[in-house]
C-alpha cells in the first residue's frame, strides 16, 4: 500500500506529471497494482516512481503482513480452477 503523508502540497516543477498523478491517487491508500492499473503504466515504472516519491518523503509505503491461509476448502477451489485450466 502506498498513501501520502499530509503535508504541504510539493511544487509541481520539482515533480513530474506522473509523480504528481502518482501522489493525487495516493491521498487514499492503495495498492501498487492498483496505481499502476489506474494509471495504465507498467508496475516496474510504478515502482520507480513510488521510490522517487518515497525518497522525498511525500509518500510512506506500507508492506501488508501475509496471513497464512489456513481455510482449506478455498485452497481447494483454487487448486481445482488451476487444474480446469
Amino acid at each position: 500500500m502506498a498513501y501520502a503523508l499530509r503535508m504541504s502540497a510539493p511544487d509541481p516543477a520539482d515533480l513530474e506529471p506522473e509523480h504528481l498523478a502518482l501522489l493525487r491517487r495516493c491521498a487514499v491508500p492503495m495498492s501498487v497494482a492498483d496505481l499502476a492499473s489506474t494509471l495504465d503504466l507498467p508496475l516496474c515504472v510504478i515502482r520507480i516512481l513510488l521510490a522517487d516519491l518515497r525518497d522525498q518523503k511525500l509518500i510512506r509505503i506500507h508492506r501488508p503482513r501475509a496471513e497464512p491461509l489456513t481455510d482449506i476448502r478455498l485452497l481447494r477451489e483454487v487448486a481445482d480452477g488451476l487444474r480446469r485450466l
